[in-house]
């Protein structure tokens, strides 16, 4: 199995997408969503969401609140859906990451794909930075996503 650990902002909506669509609370770029979709589909990949948005989701619908409903929802309409997400161990994301893997040893490849710098040597050849201001998720991101996860 093949794992993209995902944020949400800086990475499916950008700071000039949240502007330019006036809309607040969740906010997703349905132009991102269709890239996110192009690596789903290119590498047979599960989702696990290291956002901060995973407090309102959970692998049982009916446990996620109204924000979990409506990335459900979101993600349903791209024929994508969340397999999990990392636990809460703040701060730092690469330890939730890190702990996720523990929990799941079968799990070789993976890309993360996230808007801030991740460090932590078992990172490395696995992220894929974007630019949350301008970009967020760009095409030339999601190939670098799909050749980390083929490899």
């Amino acid at each position: 199995m093949k794992v993209i650990f995902l944020d949400f902002d800086g990475v499916l909506n950008s700071d000039r997408y949240i502007k330019d669509c006036g809309h607040t609370g969740v906010v997703i770029d349905p132009e991102k969503m269709e890239l996110l979709r192009k690596i789903v589909i290119s590498t047979d990949a599960e989702i696990v969401l290291t956002t901060s948005w995973r407090e309102h989701w959970d692998i049982n619908p009916d446990k996620c609140d109204s924000t979990g409903a409506l990335i459900n929802t979101v993600f349903a309409e791209y024929g994508l859906k969340i397999y999990g997400k990392t636990p809460v161990i703040r701060p730092e994301r690469e330890n939730e990451i890190k702990k996720w893997l523990e929990d799941n040893p079968q799990i070789k490849d993976f890309v993360v794909l996230d808007d801030m710098r991740l460090e932590a040597d078992f990172l490395t050849g696995h992220t894929v930075k974007t630019s949350p201001f301008r970009a967020a998720l760009t095409e030339k991101d999601a190939d670098e996503a799909i050749a980390i996860l083929k490899g």
